[in-house]
């Protein structure tokens, strides 16, 4: 069984707030004025919003559209309590993201009557526990494959299950592009083969698949022209392998201002660092990334010698290749990530006095924050970034 929220973020926002059902809206982060749409509302949708569209381009085909601040609190808060109502039916779960999961009922479903049974009852507690604006398609299968497939055919608050029967039907409905796996690089190279159904790629003799593709990746196409899948579901303490943390922000304003890029970069190296530590983790590989008012983007990376999760290390190398650039351009969009990471009990205490005070005042950071809230204590490099521009002044008066 494939479990999939429809317009996720945005529904959640319009079941919070009265006012945005029935409106086109679209999530965003930090900024309503510039960046991207995260995710659009079913009325959005219509105008052919998609996710991942700058706001300014959203913004030509829908030009009512209501930008929103995303709120991860809200969809935290619904994710976690929705894996809680799929522990009614199974304990095999898997989370694929924050807005859908696969659950293997194969030993359970007969404690609840039907597979169908089970995904209406689903429907049903998501109802009671979110109300009626939350909704989720559920697509049902003998396989991981297909139920992800068919979780799309009904979309919104859909259900569809794919029998003996009609297998045949789904597998000619769909395009190549449909599949969790094909994606346009795929595509491309099976169209250059001259494959652009499903059931061209079955008569394909896998002899030639084998030659393009590999073997293994020309089995699994061959399987799954046929609905074939074997990979199993996961269960809901599995954890996949964390390769990077990054954070990006579009500034509120261009600017050419190197003390305020600098002091969001500062904001984000204290955002990233907060993530790895939280996660236990340290990382090796710095990369920052900068984007001008014409768009035109520069990236640089940097390797330390050593694993580390302190803010200021972090951003002691997030500022020198900032200064390697010799950026003097306007700037709308700052980026900083992590990457070459490792798990923290893999490394050895540092030996320094200086370098275990880093680390020190790191923790004691974040434990301020995690109990008095975000912006409770901040760096003064910080004070003129967007996301805590003027937010001191408010401190003081209370």
């Amino acid at each position: 069984m494939h479990v999939d929220y429809d317009a996720f973020f945005a529904s959640v926002e319009q079941q919070a707030n009265p006012f945005l059902r029935g409106k086109a809206i679209g999530i965003t982060g930090s900024s309503l004025t510039r960046g991207v749409v995260c995710a659009a509302s079913r009325e959005a949708k219509k105008f052919g919003i998609k996710t991942g569209m700058p706001l300014f381009k959203a913004r030509e085909l829908c030009p009512h559209i209501l930008p929103i601040k995303g709120d991860f609190t809200k969809y935290l808060y619904i994710h976690k309590k929705t894996l809680e109502i799929f522990e009614h039916y199974t304990n095999q779960i898997e989370p694929f993201s924050i807005d859908e999961a696969f659950l293997d009922i194969t030993q359970t479903v007969k404690f609840f009557g039907t597979a169908e049974d089970v995904a209406n009852k689903i429907k049903q507690e998501i109802l009671q526990n979110f109300g009626e604006f939350i909704t989720c398609s559920i697509g049902i299968g003998p396989n991981k494959l297909l139920a992800k497939l068919v979780s799309e055919f009904n979309k919104p608050n859909g259900l569809f299950i794919v029998t003996p029967q009609n297998i045949n039907f789904v597998l000619a409905k769909v395009k190549l592009t449909d599949f969790c796996g094909i994606g346009k690089r795929i595509n491309t190279r099976l169209e250059n083969l001259k494959i652009t159904t499903v059931l061209d790629l079955q008569k394909t003799p896998i002899e030639i698949l084998k030659k393009e593709f590999g073997t293994a990746e020309a089995t699994f196409l061959k399987n799954l022209s046929f609905g074939i899948g074997d990979e199993i579901v996961c269960t809901i303490d599995y954890t996949r392998p964390v390769k990077s943390i990054s954070h990006q922000h579009t500034l509120a304003k261009n600017t050419k201002n190197t003390d305020i890029i600098k002091s969001n970069l500062k904001r984000l190296t204290e955002m990233v660092g907060k993530r790895l530590r939280a996660k236990n983790m340290v990382a090796k590989t710095i990369f920052v990334s900068l984007r001008d008012a014409q768009r035109n983007h520069c990236a640089q990376q940097y390797t330390l010698t050593y694993h580390t999760d302190t803010t200021q290390a972090l951003y002691e190398t997030a500022e020198k290749l900032f200064n390697s650039f010799n950026w003097d351009k306007e700037t709308r969009f700052v980026g900083f990530g992590v990457s070459n990471l490792l798990a923290k009990t893999q490394t050895t205490l540092p030996l320094l006095q200086q370098d275990r005070t880093k680390q020190v005042i790191s923790t004691i950071q974040d434990k301020i924050n995690d109990k008095w809230g975000e912006f409770s204590i901040i760096t003064a490099k910080t004070l003129i970034a967007d996301k805590t521009k003027g937010k001191i002044s408010s401190f003081l008066k209370h």
